[in-house]
């Protein structure tokens, strides 16, 4: 064996190098789709999906759900540009009434069919409640409703302004407003909510509401209140910049955790792979996900501007005075300071509008701050006009943090001589009821619902939330031409157009001022919108909180979350509401 070791130490380390590059060679990835592609992830949410169909509208991280599996025709860069996405493009006509709209092209459905023209119109009509119409015309309200009241949601009041979408080639459609608008991208984009269906979703009510057909990354596999699985698409049209097929991960399961307590342990113990958390009181346990060497923290910007919608239809915010001293007892430094601060870390921004100051609304002139004396004043005017006591009831969600925030609220109420009530609800629930399905013949019931409905730099999620019915914009024959068919249609269309009006305002003033700004397609539109603002401040329409951040935490083996690019070109959003892209998520290896 001796001649084995003949040319000394030198080559026996020469020898034995290569052998373990070979033998390494046998097992690291030897391709960008091998170091990439598979595995699984496990993620905790803390907002329940309840279906896969138009509604209940999704929240937040239940949203982040949606978008894995669903893709809208336009997306948001990180600076806050909206691109076409599944659009290739959309040109505007000179006075913004028109819009003409190409599809990019090779693209299907988890179904197998393709994104076409038909599709496309037949989407856009759904969104509009005119898939709902026609069904009801051929069968009759009480078999259509039965058929076809799952294609309806939100979207028929946000999508009022569209006037009619024809054909014009294969892959292009023409779009007409009734109103020019010179943000309509943006409002196809409505915040990451607008979901291109498969028309077998509109066609098939139970597939629609549990396993739901999109273009998107990933597919339905379970979907439960409590946990969703999604599994790789594997004929999904994207491809990375090296050309490997996307998305990366084979599957994600998704589990409702409403503890953010929870959640921090899930990730420490490794249960959790990832999970998304809001600043809206949980800034302590987003300070325990940072001291851990181990865990990665992305956090959205405070473009979300969280408020509290007064009910102005019935007592006691159907008073102007009422809403004044709810708006002057609460303090919101204060609040930013004990619910959104700890240890120095603090997420959100104190409110000096109904707007951050990123926003075209963005406003100072007539904003209401803390004065308790105030607060006490509208008190006794309140009484004095009304006889009674000033008291109100708010929805809270079941979560130990959303308590201590409701409470902390209820106590600074109860200084001004305010009495507030906590009813517990689960989010899911309060948003269900707080938007009711158009047809359910219902409307919002709660006295003061908080929610997060203005977010961005823009109008486009802004504007349509403060208007009494968007069928009664200003040119808009939408209700006219359905009542010379159907008087009874033509009464349900017009519940449909106040469905995204939580606050139920019926204010002519506030209408006019919000569909001036909102189809000014001129140098005055920015002017109008501060107006705008500045009405909605004195009228206490709305009472603003600190603003919220939306956060993400991976474990150390989670790459690819805050890469993420757009089908057009340029980085999107690492995170917003709704979580990160899982789309380019990987496992490192």
């Amino acid at each position: 064996m001796k001649h084995l070791f003949q040319g000394g130490r030198r080559k026996v380390a020469a020898v034995m190098a290569i052998a373990l590059v070979a033998s390494l060679s046998q097992v690291a990835p030897s391709s960008a789709a091998e170091k990439k592609s598979g595995g699984e992830l496990t993620v905790g949410v803390f907002n329940q999906l309840l279906g896969s169909c138009v509604n209940p509208n999704a929240s937040n991280s239940a949203l982040g759900i949606m978008r894995s599996v669903y893709e809208g025709l336009f997306e948001q860069q990180e600076g806050g540009k909206i691109v076409p996405y599944l659009a290739q493009s959309m040109t505007p006509s000179a006075d913004f009434k028109s819009w003409t709209l190409k599809l990019r092209p090779g693209i299907k459905f988890h179904d197998g069919t393709p994104l076409d023209v038909t599709a496309l119109i037949t989407n856009f009509q759904a969104q509009r409640g005119l898939y709902f119409a026609g069904v009801v015309g051929r069968v009759g309200l009480e078999a259509g409703t039965a058929a076809a009241a799952h294609t309806l949601g939100s979207g028929v009041a946000f999508f009022a302004n569209a006037k009619d979408i024809t054909p014009v080639s294969a892959d292009t459609v023409r779009i007409d407003l009734w109103n020019g608008q010179v943000d309509f991208a943006d409002t196809i984009y409505a915040s990451g909510r607008q979901f291109t269906r498969a028309v077998s979703d509109f066609t098939k009510p139970d597939q629609c509401n549990t396993a739901g057909k999109g273009t998107g990354p990933f597919m339905f596999q379970k979907l439960t209140a409590d946990e969703v699985v999604l599994v790789r698409n594997p004929n999904y049209w994207r491809k990375d910049k090296d050309g490997v097929q996307l998305p990366y991960l084979d599957k994600i399961t998704f589990k409702y955790v409403n503890q953010p307590s929870q959640r921090v342990r899930g990730l420490v113990s490794g249960t959790l792979d990832a999970a998304q958390f809001s600043s809206g009181g949980e800034t302590k346990h987003l300070y325990n996900v940072k001291q851990q060497k181990n865990l990665t923290l992305v956090m959205s910007p405070p473009d979300y501007y969280a408020m509290s919608m007064f009910n102005h239809a019935i007592e006691p915010f159907n008073n102007l005075d009422a809403r004044l001293a709810v708006s002057y007892a609460y303090d919101t430094k204060t609040f930013q300071q004990l619910r959104n601060t700890y240890k120095g870390l603090s997420y959100g921004e104190v409110p000096s509008s109904i707007v951050g100051s990123r926003n075209v609304m963005y406003n100072k002139n007539g904003f209401i701050t803390f004065n308790l004396a105030k607060a006490k004043e509208h008190v006794a005017k309140y009484k004095a006009a009304t006889g009674k006591d000033l008291t109100f009831t708010q929805p809270v969600d079941t979560s130990a943090e959303a308590q201590a925030s409701a409470k902390l609220f209820q106590q600074m109420m109860k200084k001004a001589g305010i009495t507030m009530n906590i009813s517990t609800e689960d989010t899911a629930t309060i948003t269900a009821k707080a938007f009711p399905a158009p047809t359910s013949g219902k409307v919002n019931t709660y006295q003061f619902y908080p929610t997060t409905l203005f977010e961005g730099t823009g109008t486009a999620f802004t504007l349509p939330f403060l208007q009494s019915n968007s069928f009664s914009a200003p040119n808009n024959l939408q209700l006219r031409g359905i009542a010379a068919s159907s008087p009874a249609l033509a009464q349900l269309f017009g519940a449909f157009g106040r469905v995204i009006n939580p606050a139920r305002f019926a204010d002519p003033q506030q209408d006019a001022l919000v569909w001036g700004a909102q189809y000014e397609t001129g140098a005055t539109r920015g002017a109008k919108l501060k107006a705008l603002t500045k009405y909605l401040q004195e009228t206490a329409a709305v009472l603003p909180a600190p603003s919220l951040q939306y956060g993400a935490a991976f474990s150390a083996k989670v790459k690819g979350y805050d890469t993420f690019t757009l089908a057009s070109g340029g980085r999107g959003k690492a995170i917003t509401n709704a979580g990160p892209a899982w789309v380019g998520v990987y496992l490192e290896k």
